[in-house]
């Protein structure tokens, strides 16, 4: 993604947090309702309340290549109402990435140590996953928790198809509405961290085109720098699994996540997931000896 389509993001971001902020919630009690026809701020009072000029603020919303200091971005976050993920969301596409896009290189393979760690946790679903939330490995819970995750270039490894793409995930997934928002977040966050990589750009039209919900949650531009929140699951052979979300970037250079999902201790999932990997390493043992 070159500088021009990284400033249209800057503009896009700008305008969705200024059309959700109503006039009331600005502390623009004496706004004039009866000619008003933008449904949030109007550019004017953003740059009002920002104390800076109009025609900058709009240049800004435009996508035009202008300056901006620490100073006018802590000032647009507080007007906007913009919380702490947003906040670095705004700083992250004003400034240039920390180090230069390589191109579309090969990723790097799970190490054989992250392997070893994933079978180490029989009674926890856990798996590996890259910057684009494609899931690289996994241990047999996993699979038998979430299904199965496809070939190596196939597109149910990445976790934001499967959310919006996968009939059975709407079904599975008690409080879907809100994880999917979730990790769509997450995965906005990720996506302005390797804004230079041109995968994101033929995924998101991908999908966009493919998913109606998707193009409607992507619009409304949803910001999270971590995805942590919990999965409820109707499990058609385990039945209910209240599973907390615990995430881990792998410190090194691989730009790979460890995800470990535990059960909730007090409301039986603990052991109708032990059943579960019980059923699991009953079927993988059986196809080793097969």
């Amino acid at each position: 993604m070159n500088d021009d389509q990284k400033r249209l993001e800057i503009g896009q971001f700008l305008r969705s947090r200024r059309l959700r902020l109503t006039p009331q919630n600005a502390g623009l009690q004496h706004a004039d309702f009866s000619r008003r026809r933008t449904k949030g701020l109007r550019r004017e009072e953003v740059a009002a309340l920002a104390g800076i000029s109009l025609p900058w603020y709009t240049s800004l919303e435009q996508g035009k290549d202008i300056n901006v200091s620490d100073e006018v971005l802590d000032s647009l976050a507080r007007v906007l109402r913009l919380n702490e993920d947003e906040h670095k969301h705004l700083y992250l596409l004003a400034r240039p990435p920390r180090t230069a896009y390589k191109g579309d290189v090969e990723q790097p393979a799970v190490s054989d140590s992250l392997k070893y760690l994933l079978d180490q946790m029989p009674l926890c679903p856990a798996y590996i996953s890259d910057r684009r939330m494609n899931v690289l490995a996994w241990n047999s819970l996993a699979s038998s928790v979430f299904g199965s995750f496809g070939t190596s270039d196939s597109r149910e490894r990445n976790m934001i198809w499967r959310m919006f793409k996968l009939s059975s995930y709407q079904t599975m997934f008690i409080d879907w509405e809100n994880l999917a928002g979730s990790l769509l977040g997450h995965f906005r966050a990720m996506y302005t961290r390797h804004i230079e990589d041109p995968w994101y750009t033929e995924f998101i039209q991908e999908m966009t085109e493919g998913s109606p919900e998707f193009a409607a949650r992507w619009d409304n531009y949803v910001v999270g720098c971590s995805s942590q929140h919990p999965r409820v699951i109707a499990h058609p052979k385990a039945g209910l699994l209240n599973l907390s979300t615990h995430l881990f970037p792998v410190q090194d250079s691989s730009c790979q996540f460890l995800s470990v999902f535990t059960p909730d201790l007090k409301d039986g999932s603990v052991e109708r997931l032990a059943i579960l990997a019980d059923q699991s390493l009953k079927q993988t043992s059986a196809v080793l000896k097969g």
